[in-house]
């Protein structure tokens, strides 16, 4: 599966986690029918600006859905077909 946007949110996922002083970034991506979702996690939560930056805005624009994770240690981002 593939999708035109899928590097370039990769990235801007993995530059903020990175940004935020993860000595690791474990990148994970998951497909489901035509979705994929891309999450970039570190081992500790992110300040507010790695989530809200502007890296943030453009996977946001690309993105059909984003959000933090769970444990606020990263970001995701899903691709794909509408609800």
């Amino acid at each position: 599966m593939k999708h035109p946007d899928a590097p370039l949110i990769a990235d801007e996922l993995y530059v903020a986690v990175l940004g935020a002083g993860a000595p690791v970034v474990d990148m994970e991506i998951s497909t489901a029918g035509t979705r994929i979702r891309i999450t970039a996690r570190g081992t500790d939560p992110l300040p507010i600006l790695y989530s809200n930056g502007p890296g943030w805005q453009i996977v946001t624009s690309l993105a059909y859905m984003a959000g933090l994770t769970t444990d606020e240690c990263g970001l995701w981002a899903q691709l794909g077909a509408s609800r």
